[in-house]
């Protein structure tokens, strides 16, 4: 199969659950048998309202996603050939069905040039199938092997058919509890306390250190003027560390984490002392932020070590 779609900026991936909640949705969904069975339909519409949720599911379900057009038969031929599949597999993968006529965001989003188009999405990512119409036998084929990735990246959740029901939400810490509504209620200093007591509480708490990093990061960008800070960075020297760090935060909030390791590098390379160690201090909060797995933070370390030589 092809390499995951870059949609970034289109379907927000970060909003994805961390990998503990994950967890924890798996033990809630895990019955005495071992087998993880999440409530919901076996085949479903697919709006922008709801592809957020869709992507979510496919962290637990193997799914795929056909797109359509009431003009283009074929493709309507196809959304039924695929429907008869997922129907007879009972439950083991779901399908979307998104009117790419009705809902064009979304086929911009996944890159969609043609209708019919199918994907798999597993994990989160949505992963070329085919394009075009296919028989039935081919269509088989094709789940099989979505059957196979799916099991490779050990997402081997069951829907259960229940056509109301939907994936529930995880139990969540009490500390996340108060830190999440908080956040809904743009209290970041009462999500900090929060996520600040869970972690002198548990030391260890990975999700805790995280969100902490990004409540501080919400904190620090509510009080910059973004766009004069923005214009004065784009030309003042890498020696003006304040100006810099400022920057680099506003760039992260805006999804731009490429721009702002570069910057926050570049000062880093250019400065030394406290200067140099403000600098370091911030690229490793914002690693945090984005991801200490994400292939790019693992990249930018590499040059961080370079650059601390």
């Amino acid at each position: 199969m092809s390499e995951p779609l870059n949609i970034r900026g289109a379907v927000d991936l970060s909003a994805l659950a961390p990998a503990k909640e994950q967890e924890r949705m798996k033990a809630q969904t895990t019955n005495e048998n071992g087998e993880q069975v999440i409530p919901g339909p076996f085949v479903r519409d697919v709006t922008m309202e709801s592809v957020q949720s869709f992507l979510e599911l496919s962290l637990h379900v193997p799914l795929v996603v056909v797109f359509t057009s009431p003009r283009s038969e074929g493709s309507l031929a196809l959304a039924k050939t695929l429907e008869s599949q997922i129907l007879s597999r009972g439950g083991a993968i779901g399908l979307g069905l998104v009117d790419a006529d009705s809902s064009p965001e979304i086929a911009q989003a996944f890159q969609v040039q043609a209708v019919p188009t199918t994907l798999a999405v597993l994990g989160g990512n949505p992963v070329p199938l085919f394009q075009g119409t296919m028989d039935d036998a081919d269509v088989a084929k094709a789940l099989d092997s979505v059957l196979q990735a799916a099991e490779q990246l050990s997402v081997h959740g069951r829907l259960d058919g229940d056509e109301d029901g939907s994936l529930p939400e995880p139990e969540l810490p009490p500390h996340v509890k108060e830190a999440n509504e908080a956040l809904s209620a743009g209290d970041f200093d009462k999500a900090h306390a929060a996520y600040s007591k869970a972690l002198k509480e548990n030391p260890g708490d990975e999700v805790a250190k995280v969100e902490l990093a990004r409540v501080e990061l919400l904190q620090r960008v509510q009080g910059y003027d973004v766009q004069s800070i923005m214009s004065t960075a784009k030309d003042a020297d890498l020696t003006d560390v304040d100006l810099h760090l400022q920057a680099s935060d506003i760039e992260v909030a805006a999804s731009r984490p490429e721009s702002a390791f570069g910057r926050l590098l570049a000062v880093i390379r250019a400065t030394s002392g406290d200067d140099r160690e403000k600098a370091r201090e911030r690229i490793v909060a914002l690693f945090n932020i984005v991801g200490v797995h994400d292939p790019l933070v693992t990249e930018v370390r590499k040059q961080l070590a370079s650059a601390l030589m």
